[in-house]
């Protein structure tokens, strides 16, 4: 017998021919696998049945929180993921007893009545009572290790009492965090509606104190991301008082929207929520699924698989025509428009409360359609645009991988047809400076261009860039580097040319700033420049620069300083402690940097300015150096220059005392003693005119000094024989001598003896009347000179 198969539609579940495309509910088929149809023979092969058969019947879960139908066959529940049995999985009061116990902090006031159904992911929910007063408590004990979001408790306090479940007591005790919390004995919404169907009074109550209850969550900063009948449970019912509970995966709300897991409940997930963004309008989503399931009976999605939900979400809109009051199907379609930006919130939810007339219909704007067959990327099966540009948002490097081996261009081009993406990726790639990180960047912009900012796998939002910022200034390198690749690459300015306003301000405010810094630069550095140039004493020519033209960076260094950037630009605080840094780092610098005053004072500088003096900090230093430097040579200089005059005046000293007394009888004797006593003069007038403060300078000031009067007699000794000297010369010449021998020779021959003698005293008194005084100058000469 020959087999028939059929393709079956995933939203309506008709059964069509092979060759059929479309399903008649307008779904596509071209990416359904053929599959036998039902009642089809199996062929010739047995299979031995296992030994417990599932009934071909739906499955109900048994659990009270859950209680959603399942496939036939399925052994999890596709909702809470918990084995499917016909008797709840929960365990009789002795077994509790038996296998769990409180945290000493508890154990010895309070006593396990039974557990309470949950999902046990990350905690136990015990019914306790009180011993002394019998009252009636929940308590949720964490598994070891685990603890709750602390940012979470600590806003969820101002959350106001009478929206939330009251936390009694929180604490650890024995390893295991634990919080006590009020008991509601009239259980959850699910379980008070499913005894009866509420009328549109009940409904409206419903509507207004889960609104204002959601208002309040989200003005203390929280999403809670997983709204249902079984997180809200009714504290009263005269008056109606419904209350939130379990916000063990609500999300921080910092900014308008966020990437986050994929935790939620299916049914109640918004339709962005599956592409992993979310923002506050996500709850008021699920707040128009509970109230639309109220009012059917059933949750519109009961019965469908996971993935036929999925189809619906990405694919279609709700069907509102079952809900028979008009006024309530125009709050519905409100809550569950698709675009989340012009999804109802509190505002409109109280005009309608309020009847306003004026209050306009809702329509949905946002396109329908997901992509002819979805992309596989990771652990993410993507229908629309917005769930691929989330997924390779979130698998960075597979994204990256994909653009690189043109597998993503491929698939828009053969698959999806999509001609647009194409011609984005061809510009691209062909763009050959522009890095693959950044292709996927505007790709992923292309497709979602509202998506919350993210730059290889990791949000880029204010609060993440602060935190780098942080890191950096504690000196870590690689966040420094991630900080100059935001800015280089232009990365924030990709998202706000996209339209994302709060990252336009932070762009808008860290250009502003880069641009007074680079200007403060210019200005800074061409005064350092001009004072680097200049030669200082002790210091070498660089002959390479004088004869090329070494070239130098005169630019800011912006890529160390970005961090400190965002510092001033969002710590209000950090430019008056930098003031102060600086003020003490160049207290002792001021006297090596000419170029700091034309600067301006450091109290008065602007904050541009004081990271720029900040930068330039270590040219500074480097200018003390090359100052230091220089005055260590010049003392060098000095301190040889005073060894060496002091030196030349003890060898003067010696060379005058040498001179003097040497025998002045021949004339060279006398120049050289002429010579030595100019010498000396000259050390003298050179030491009398010095300022130096040098010790050997004043040492040997004193010793030339010491005899001074010493060279003065010589001088003057010395000087009159030279005059003496000049008179002898006519006396002791030649024509003299020989008048004195001839004289000689004719009193020998013509007068007596007697006169011979006379003639040579008057001869010998002669010569001691001119020559014995110049005696007498040397000698005294050789006694001063003695005296050196």
């Amino acid at each position: 017998m020959s087999q028939i198969y059929i393709r079956r539609c995933p939203a309506c579940e008709t059964e069509n021919a092979p060759e059929v495309m479309r399903c008649v509910c307008g779904t596509l088929l071209s990416g359904v696998d053929l599959m036998k149809k039902r009642g089809q023979a199996e062929p010739s092969i047995e299979i031995t049945p296992p030994a417990s058969t599932v009934t071909a019947t739906e499955l109900i879960c048994s659990y009270e929180d859950c209680e959603q139908s399942n496939p036939p066959g399925s052994e999890l529940c596709v909702y809470c993921n918990r084995p499917l049995s016909k008797e709840p999985a929960t365990p009789d009061g002795n077994q509790i007893h038996s296998l769990l116990s409180l945290p000493q902090a508890l154990r010895d006031r309070y006593k396990i009545l039974h557990h309470l159904p949950t999902l046990g992911a990350e905690a136990e929910l015990l019914l306790v009572q009180e011993n002394t007063s019998c009252v009636q408590r929940v308590a949720k004990i964490y598994r070891h290790g685990i603890h709750g979001k602390s940012e979470v408790r600590e806003r969820l306090q101002a959350v106001p009492a009478e929206h939330r479940v009251v936390v009694l007591e929180a604490g650890v005790s024995d390893g295991h965090a634990y919080e006590l919390m009020e008991y509601c004995e009239l259980g959850s919404l699910k379980k008070f509606v499913q005894d009866k169907r509420p009328d549109a009074a009940m409904l409206e109550s419903i509507v207004r104190e889960l609104a204002t209850a959601i208002a309040s969550v989200h003005k203390a900063g929280l999403i809670h991301r997983d709204l249902k009948p079984e997180n809200i449970l009714v504290r009263t019912l005269q008056p109606l008082d419904l209350i939130l509970t379990d916000f063990g995966i609500s999300s921080v709300l910092d900014a308008t929207q966020r990437l986050t897991g994929t935790a939620r409940t299916l049914p109640y997930a918004s339709p962005e929520s599956l592409s992993g963004v979310i923002d506050a309008k996500a709850d008021y989503w699920a707040l128009g699924m509970i109230m639309l399931e109220l009012a059917l009976g059933q949750h519109p999605f009961a019965g469908l698989s996971e993935a036929v939900i999925l189809h619906h979400l990405t694919t279609r809109e709700l069907e509102l025509s079952a809900v028979p009051d008009a006024y309530l199907r125009k709050l519905l379609r409100g809550l569950l428009l698709r675009d989340p930006k012009k999804r109802w919130g509190e505002e409109q939810i109280m005009r309608w409360l309020a009847r306003d007339t004026s209050l306009p219909e809702a329509v949905e704007t946002m396109a329908m359609g997901g992509f002819r067959e979805p992309y596989h990327i990771g652990q993410y099966l993507c229908h629309t645009r917005e769930q691929l540009a989330v997924a390779l948002a979130r698998n960075w490097d597979d994204g990256v991988r994909d653009i690189s081996n043109a597998q993503l261009l491929a698939w828009f081009r053969d698959v999806q047809k999509d001609q647009n993406a194409v011609r984005v990726l061809l510009d691209m790639r062909q763009d050959k400076k522009l890095s693959v990180d950044l292709q996927l960047l505007r790709l992923i912009l292309h497709l979602a261009p509202g998506i919350p900012p993210v730059w290889r796998g990791e949000t880029i939002e204010l609060p993440a860039i602060l935190g780098y910022a942080n890191r950096s200034l504690k000196g870590d390198e690689a966040a420094s580097n991630w900080l100059k690749q935001l800015y280089n690459y232009g990365v924030l300015e990709a998202y706000a040319d996209a339209g994302n306003k709060e990252v336009a301000s932070i762009v808008q405010k860290w250009q502003a700033c880069c641009k007074q810094i680079e200007q403060a630069w210019q200005e800074a550095f061409g005064l350092v420049k001009d004072y680097a140039s200049k030669q200082l004493p002790g210091e070498h020519s660089n002959i390479d620069k004088l004869m090329y033209g070494l070239e130098t960076d005169d630019s800011a260094p912006l890529h160390r300083l970005h961090a400190r950037v965002l510092a001033l630009v969002y710590d209000e605080r950090w430019p008056e402690r930098l003031r102060k840094r600086l003020q003490v780092a160049y207290a002792g610098l001021q006297a090596y940097c000419p170029w700091l005053s034309a600067l301006g004072e450091i109290e008065k500088m602007p904050v541009a300015s004081l990271l720029v003096l900040e930068a330039l900090l270590p040219e500074a230093q480097k200018a003390a150096e090359r100052q230091q430097k220089a005055d260590a040579w010049l003392r060098s200089t000095e301190q040889d220059a005073a060894a060496a005059i002091k030196q030349e005046v003890l060898q003067s000293i010696k060379s005058l005392r040498t001179a003097a007394t040497d025998s002045l009888l021949p004339d060279s004797a006398v120049e050289d003693l002429q010579k030595a006593l100019e010498e000396y003069y000259v050390l003298l007038e050179k030491l009398r005119t010095s300022a130096s403060t040098e010790a050997a300078w004043q040492e040997a000031k004193k010793s030339a000094s010491r005899v001074e009067h010493i060279a003065a007699g010589i001088s003057r000794e010395l000087n009159q024989l030279l005059a003496r000297r000049t008179e002898n010369q006519g006396w002791a010449g030649q024509e003299m001598r020989v008048f004195l021998a001839i004289a000689i020779i004719v009193a020998l021959v013509f007068f007596r003896k007697s006169y011979f003698y006379w003639i040579l005293l008057l001869v010998s008194g002669f010569a001691a009347w001119r020559f014995l005084p110049n005696f007498l100058s040397m000698r005294k000469i050789r006694e001063l000179g003695e005296q050196l």
